[in-house]
């Protein structure tokens, strides 16, 4: 599974629908101006984050059907009143807690046992970072993991030639 099933379709697909999102980010900026025609300048990472999300809404429109995680974008998408989740803090502090941790674990455990906690550990993490891959079983996950990456790295591409497009 090298990229989508129609390559170039969803790229077009993509482009338009993520043209549509980005005019309609704009004009809610404008429009929130409270009446008057100049519009509201938005912070840089307030930018970051609409652009993020309208293409990730014009991928997930653009891929349509078949898969879970189209569907768990738009969701999340459409319910606007829930605040954006926190990003877990402190990098650091996590990496001295799994170190630790791999230390006690190394003691009076098989390879095996190890091996099943780590792949555990992995999954837990993929659910984690696929939409709508907390309800799937392990080998619906993985598909689904594959079908997201094939359509992130279109959406890549597509990014890639409008930014080549503009500069």
């Amino acid at each position: 599974m090298r990229g989508p099933n129609n390559t170039r379709a969803f790229q077009q697909g993509f482009l338009k629908n993520l043209v549509l999102s980005l005019q309609s980010c704009s004009k809610l900026c404008v429009s929130s101006s409270s009446g008057s025609a100049s519009s509201v300048m938005m912070s840089l990472q307030e930018r970051k984050r609409a652009i993020k999300s309208s293409a990730d809404i014009a991928m997930a429109a653009a891929r349509g059907g078949g898969a879970r995680w189209p569907r768990a974008i738009l969701a999340a998408s459409s319910s606007a009143s829930s605040p954006g989740k926190k990003v877990h803090s402190s990098r650091c502090k996590r990496i001295v807690r799994r170190c630790f941790r791999a230390r006690r674990s190394r003691d009076g455990h098989s390879s095996s046992e190890i091996a099943r906690r780590l792949v555990r550990k992995r999954t837990k993490v993929l659910r984690k970072m696929i939409p709508g891959g907390e309800s799937l079983d392990e080998i619906s996950l993985l598909h689904e993991a594959m079908d997201y990456v094939a359509h992130l790295h279109a959406q890549v591409d597509v990014l890639r030639r409008i930014s080549n497009a503009v500069q």
